[in-house]
This record gives C-alpha cells, structure tokens and sequence, in this order.
C-alpha cells in the first residue's frame, strides 16, 4: 500500500517515521527545501534517546501528483482550506485521512464527500527538531472514524501490529473529535497564556481551579457523553504529559499562528448557536489572540 502524508511538521515526520517499514511512504512538504533534505538525508528518527535513518520519498505539496491509496493531512488546522483548494491533486486518492486539533475544518471537508473521509486523534507525543529529525516523546494512540464513506484504505492499518503505534478504529466521529477538543481546549490556551508546561495545571492549585472553571463553560455547550470521566481524562493528559509544554505555547513562544479559532473559536460557536454566553472561555480566546497579535508586531 502507498501512503502519502500532506504536511512535514512533527505528526506528519512521526507518522511517516513508524509507516515506512511497512507502506511505500511520501511526504509532502510545503517547502521544497525540506523535501530535499529528507530524500537526500533520510528521516532521522529519535525514540528513548535512540537515533535511527529512515529512507522515504519526499516533494514539494504544490508540485505534487498525488496517486497514493491512503493519505493523511497533518497540516496545522488554519491550511486545511488551502488543502480543500488543492483537491484536485487528491483526483486519485479514494481515501482521505484528517488528523487535525480541535473540530472548525469539519464544515470545509464537504467537497471531498465522494471521497472516503476520514477524521481522527493523535495521542502520541512528537516534537520536530528540523526539517528532518523528529523524537517521539509520548507514546499513545491514533483514533480514527469515518466521516463521509468508508474507513476504505485505513482498514490495513490495523492489519499490521506495529509497536508503539497502534491505531484504533471508532464509530462516532463526535465523539472522538469532542475528547479530543476538551482537552486541548482546557490545557492549551491556559498553559499558553500562563507560559507554564501541562503539569503545573495539577500542580498549582489555582491553575488548578481555574481549569476546572473551564470545563464548567465546556460541559454547557459540547456533547458530553459521561462528565466525569472526561474530566479526569483531562487529568490524565495533564499527568502524562506533565514536563511538556503544550503546541500551543510553543506557538506563541516562536510568533507563530495558533489553533485557538479551531479549539476555543469552535467553543464559542457552540455557545453562539445555543444562546449560551461563556465569559471565562471568550476571555481566554481574546488573551491568545492578543498574544499572537503582539507576537507577530514584535517580529
């Protein structure tokens, strides 16, 4: 099976990093720079302070002729509309797989609905230290539901037990992505605008307070199945990933774009739709913003 995977950040290297020993595998980089560093250096794989070289194939995003029988998007979640503009590169591609934080690029992957689309998680820990070395840093799962069509290609991911990796296979695509959401939503921003990493939210009991807080605003607008046990799911994370500080953070931290519109902004439409104000998560949203916004001026 050949695999293509749109998007040269960590889950994209991380992804291409455990899939090429068993698929035939192609990043597609969005800039050509990258592409030729990994197909002339290889993929540098670190995992439990070990290094390995991975072979794969490697080009340009815009350059691409994309005919692979599975492809994972692992842009950040403000490209996937340029992604949906390019779908045309995606003619032979029958299945398409979304592993995006929070939930605002549902609404736009309507056009690919003759496609097998396919929206999933990605628990793992990654982080990209240049174009073409990534260290696994957590390991977890992949989860993954069918939004239009059929699980189609990704069905033979699961025929392989690749170690460390597994993926898993749901049937409510809500349900997945709103975990998902929750968590990101309630860690992210605060650990961005307290410059703190994951663990200090246990730790420090008002950061404490305040998340709980949070998810007090959560719980009134998303599709909660079982409160109780999202909340400590929340705590979880928070546990597992205690000395890392979030994507978000490191966002701010490099001047870059967040996905706070995708987490929080898909929060407040919620809220918007039901006629339900939530304060603490509209503050939240206007402190990261004003963040990247001072972060972009001070470049």
């Amino acid at each position: 099976m050949k695999i293509g995977i749109v998007g040269g950040g960590a889950i994209g290297l991380l992804i291409a990093a455990y899939l090429s020993n068993e698929y035939e595998v192609t990043v597609y980089t969005r800039r050509s720079a990258q592409a030729q560093r990994l197909m002339n250096e290889g993929l540098r794989f670190v995992k439990r302070g070990e290094t390995k070289r991975v072979s794969l194939q490697a080009m340009a995003f815009a350059e691409a002729n994309i005919n692979d029988d599975l492809v994972f998007i692992t842009v950040k979640q403000y490209d996937i509309a340029t992604i949906i503009n390019h779908r045309n590169l995606f003619d032979q591609v029958k299945t398409v797989v979304f592993l995006q934080n929070g939930m605002g690029h549902i609404k736009l992957l309507s056009p690919l609905m003759e496609k097998n689309i396919i929206v999933g998680i990605v628990e793992h820990g990654a982080l990209k230290h240049d174009d073409r070395t990534v260290e696994h840093t957590g390991i977890g799962k992949i989860v993954l539901a069918s939004l239009y069509g059929t699980f189609g290609q990704a069905v033979n991911l699961s025929a392989k037990s690749i170690s460390d990796f597994p993926f898993e296979f749901a049937n409510n695509w809500e349900n997945v992505l709103v975990k998902k959401l929750i968590v990101n939503a309630a860690i992210n921003p605060l650990t961005a605008l307290l410059r703190i990493k994951n663990g200090d939210l246990l730790k420090v009991k008002p950061y404490y307070e305040m998340m709980k807080l949070l998810f007090s605003e959560f719980k009134q607008v998303l599709p909660i199945e079982d409160e109780q046990k999202a909340w400590e799911h929340i705590v979880s994370v928070c546990q597992k990933t205690a000395e890392n500080y979030s994507s978000m953070l490191m966002d701010i931290s490099q001047n870059r774009k967040t996905e706070i519109d995708a987490i929080l902004g898909y929060v407040l439409e919620k809220g918007k739709e039901l006629g339900i104000t939530l304060p603490l998560s509209q503050f939240l949203f206007y402190a990261i913003k004003g963040l990247e916004e001072g972060g972009t001026k001070n470049e």
